[in-house]
């Protein structure tokens, strides 16, 4: 048995009886327990003081067997792959893992968790001078040695010596692996680049533009672990948000901060939070309905709406007619209480004086004011009555007492683009305008800002739009994350750069991240034919090259389709996706190939999915951002179908999820898009 082995044997000796330690924990917590819940029953005549403090203590022991059964969950983890690395470091080997392992005996780290200050050096250094930051301050010194584990159900399966970040060996090995059906952690591959992004506590908004493929999503999430470490005694998971694209990717990601051994954060959408400002009560389009219009049959002027909507200069705009609205829509007119008449030009003094507060906010505090000195001067106390009818006759005052919606109809007036607002059917807002809105109402009656979030981290930034960025920085005043890529985005008419976002927060921080991991060379390289990214940089694993498979007609094409599913069956892939333009294409796809095939083989993802599934999907360009798959089918690839650069950007999107094979189909002549 060699050294190596010997260790790994001590460590999972030593595991195994602190696991057989949490569990006498736990078992005497429970009977603990039973006989305090007990005493509380049969005890008739006990005094309410005794109550109390029985309770307390039950809530503590429960508490305790909690972390106990938590600390055995995490224990039995860490069984299976106890650490990936190692580096000596001024003559000490430090082993790395996902979490520390202490042995109490010889009062010893065995384990350093990757996040600690001292495993940093594991990723930023080769072998040679190094150092890190401790709380003590910075400790220099040498890494005379640096290995690399794969160690899978407690059995080192090999091992290898390491002079870079982290050997290409290991990383192509994990790369070569088949997706499954959720985004896993990669803390035995991250790179330099990735580890300052994680580590990064000084940039109050970091922005993280990202190629696709290079596990930016992943990134923020190691970085939101990070954080928790590092801040442990001030930040728990209740303290961040993440606002993600759609449920599916929000369960897709789901597993990771749990593998990493902290408790998952709470999710949302944009549209949630921006239609929460409304009170939830206006009626309007999705983001996914705004997107399944524009790659279909846009109706006139729609595409002009959204990408106006989405200019720096459309903000600008609306923080004008704010100031005019202030400045213009207040008409002051006298007040008269029992024979006390309070004149207009007093009224427009005290509505500036109050300029601070959003403008209907004013209205209140003014009329207390006014209450208090009718009371002072003319020894007059309004009543209740009295108090609410000078409220309502303020508010009457701004802009003759019109709502939100009048206002921003109002807007469009004021700047000469009555056109660049349509109401759809049933009293409908289009999407483009839902954030103007809620900017709106923020400025007319104020906003708390949620004091909860500590932490925000918004995926596929390039999808949203200035002025949504606008409302977000007025409701969360928090350190937040914000990452995507340009190159990805599903509506080109709506989209924001790294650098657009960076002018909304101000002190923020753009780092990117160039180099692609997901794909093979050869579909990345297909990829880049499609839409050129000169910053991106293909990792050096090679695969097949992808198909462009033509057919007669749309049922050979189908049956063509199934042909290559029953190819998947018989590989070793594990996830298939078969990813079309639209949602309507997806679902029409979806019917034909599940009656040629048994139940329950195929799964459409749709916009109203909760949950990623595993094996053979069917979903749209749009739902399958962020996914990837093992092999990958995109169905349609047409000269009608994929014509315009909205389609080039689907089709982009649609290729870059396949992470070892890509297909294109067509019936018909085979779209230019794909610049072969």
């Amino acid at each position: 048995m060699t050294t190596e082995e010997q260790y790994l044997d001590h460590v999972l000796t030593r595991i195994r009886a602190a696991i057989g330690n949490a569990d006498t924990t736990v078992k005497e917590r429970v009977q603990t327990l039973d006989e305090q819940k007990r005493y509380l029953w049969e005890s008739k005549d006990i005094d309410p003081h005794e109550i109390r403090s029985v309770r307390e203590n039950i809530l503590n022991i429960h508490a305790i067997g909690e972390s106990a059964i938590a600390r055995r969950e995490r224990l039995g983890r860490m069984l299976d792959t106890p650490y990936f690395g190692r580096i000596d470091f001024n003559g000490e080997p430090i082993y790395i893992g996902v979490h520390t392992f202490h042995d109490f005996d010889t009062r010893t780290n065995l384990i350093y968790d990757w996040r600690a200050p001292i495993a940093s050096m594991y990723y930023d250094y080769e072998l040679g001078p190094a150092s890190y930051t401790s709380p003590t301050g910075e400790v220099e010194g040498d890494i005379t040695l640096k290995r690399q584990y794969r160690i899978r159900g407690g059995r080192m399966e090999y091992m290898l010596e390491s002079s870079v970040t982290v050997h290409d060996d290991i990383l192509q090995r994990e790369l070569s692996a088949n997706a499954d059906d959720k985004m896993r952690n990669i803390v035995a591959t991250i790179q330099r680049e990735q580890n300052r992004i994680i580590r990064d506590a000084d940039a109050p908004t970091l922005i993280i533009q990202g190629v696709a493929g290079s596990g930016k999503t992943s990134i923020a999430l190691h970085r939101v672990a990070y954080l928790l470490y590092a801040h442990k005694d001030t930040l728990t998971s209740k303290d961040i948000l993440i606002i993600s694209p759609n449920k599916v990717f929000a369960d897709y990601i789901s597993n990771v901060l749990p593998e990493l051994g902290e408790e998952s954060v709470p999710e949302t959408g944009m549209a949630e939070v921006l239609s929460g400002i409304a009170g939830g009560k206006q009626k309007y389009q999705t983001f996914f309905e705004q997107v399944a219009e524009l790659s279909e049959k846009p109706a006139a002027g729609f595409t002009e709406r959204i990408a106006y909507k989405s200019t720096l200069e459309f903000a600008a705009r609306l923080d004008e007619f704010i100031l005019h609205a202030e400045n213009t829509l207040f008409r002051p007119a006298d007040v008269k209480i029992r024979h006390i008449t309070i004149p207009h030009e007093y009224i427009g003094n005290l509505f500036r004086r109050f300029h601070r507060l959003a403008i209907r906010a004013r209205f209140e505090p003014m009329a207390d004011m006014l209450a208090d000195e009718l009371d002072i001067k003319y020894h007059i106390t309004p009543t209740t009555a009295e108090r609410n009818q000078l409220k309502r006759e303020l508010r009457a005052m701004f802009a003759e007492g019109a709502g939100d919606l009048a206002l921003y109809k109002q807007f469009f007036t004021w700047m000469g683009r009555p056109d660049m607002f349509k109401m759809r059917r049933a009293h409908t807002l289009e999407y483009a305008d839902l954030a103007p809105l809620a900017y709106l109402r923020i400025a007319l009656d104020g906003i708390r800002p949620n004091g909860q979030v500590r932490h925000l981290l918004i995926d596929e930034m390039q999808d949203y739009s200035p002025v949504q960025y606008r409302v977000i920085q007025r409701l969360f005043p928090c350190r937040k994350t914000l990452l995507g890529d340009a190159g990805q985005s599903v509506n080109p008419y709506g989209s924001s750069t790294a650098e657009m976002i960076g002018r909304v927060f101000s002190g923020s921080r753009v780092m990117k991240l160039c180099k692609s991991y997901r794909s093979t060379f050869e579909i990345t390289d297909f990829a880049q034919c499609i839409r050129r990214n000169d910053e991106l940089e293909p990792v050096a694993r090679h695969g097949e090259k992808p198909q462009v498979l033509g057919f007669k007609n749309a049922d050979e094409e189908v049956a063509g389709i199934v042909r290559l599913l029953t190819e998947f069956r018989e590989s070793e892939y594990k996830s298939l996706g078969i990813v079309c333009k639209t949602e309507s294409q997806a679902a029409a796809l979806h019917e034909k190939l599940h009656s040629r095939l048994p139940d329950g083989e195929i799964v459409l993802l749709t916009d109203t999915s909760s949950s990623f599934a595993h094996g053979v999907v069917v979903t749209s360009a749009h739902m399958a951002k962020g996914l990837e798959f093992d092999e990958v089918i995109v169905p349609h690839v047409d000269a009608v179908n994929y014509r315009t650069e909205m389609d080039r950007g689907m089709l982009y999107v649609a290729a870059t999820r396949a992470m070892h094979r890509l297909t294109l189909t067509h019936a018909g002549r085979v779209s230019t898009l794909i610049g072969r």
